[in-house]
């Protein structure tokens, strides 16, 4: 799909003010919030369009707009920006990783301090979870029901291991909402990807992630993972 840079802009300014507030998005916001130099009735006219090609929707209690499952997809692979801002403690912290120990829970609990998202890993005997209360900061977890069904999904061993093995292969993989192949976590978002020959993590968190951020934590385990492979 090809979107123009204006209508670029407009969905990034969409979905990282979702990120961040968890609120639909109208266009007086956008104009208020962010230097696009548009007019509210231009920004109203490219939502619309937006809205057809399915990259935001409609909610039921609200005027706004929010990101859709493909307008997420759109915003991982098109426009999303990596950070190098590393805090010192993480790093130094990772250079220690390989000093014994199993490297695949240290690892994910790293990953779930950093971003405040759930955070699973497996090897080949255990499962490792950490994060597991980080959903309560978040308004999609209101849903007592939701929460329950997440919870639930979290206290499955083998379902944990299943998604983990499913989604594996080269590099990072990211499944957002729909895209999971597995019922249990299609209000999700799901990253995951491999941690040397130790075993395989995964970051679980609302499809409202910030990918950024995540992504941008992951790429670095996996420098400094090819950094002491070079030693």
């Amino acid at each position: 799909m090809f979107l123009d840079d204006r209508k670029k802009r407009i969905l990034q300014a969409i979905i990282e003010d979702y990120v961040r507030f968890a609120e639909p998005i109208a266009s007086k916001i956008i104009v208020e919030r962010y230097d696009l130099d548009l007019s509210s009735a231009t920004i109203r006219n490219e939502m619309a369009a937006l809205e057809e090609l399915g990259l935001i929707e409609k909610t039921h209690t609200s005027s706004g707009r929010i990101p859709s499952d493909l307008g997420y997809r759109y915003y991982v692979d098109s426009i999303m920006e990596y950070t190098d801002d590393i805090d010192e403690p993480f790093e130094n912290s990772m250079l220690e990783l390989n000093n014994g120990g199993h490297v695949v829970d240290s690892v994910s609990k790293m990953l779930s301090y950093l971003t405040h998202y759930t955070a699973v890993s497996a090897d080949e005997d255990n499962v490792y979870l950490y994060g597991r209360n980080n959903v309560f900061d978040y308004p999609e977890f209101r849903d007592i029901e939701k929460l329950k069904r997440f919870m639930y999904f979290l206290e499955e061993e083998d379902l944990i291991k299943e998604i983990l093995n499913s989604y594996f292969g080269d590099g990072i993989n990211i499944k957002i909402g729909d895209e999971n192949l597995f019922d249990e976590v299609k209000d999700y978002s799901i990253i995951t990807f491999g941690y040397q020959d130790q075993g395989k993590i995964a970051v679980i968190g609302p499809k409202r992630m910030d990918y950024g951020k995540v992504m941008s934590c992951i790429r670095y385990l996996l420098e400094l993972k090819d950094r002491d492979r070079e030693k």
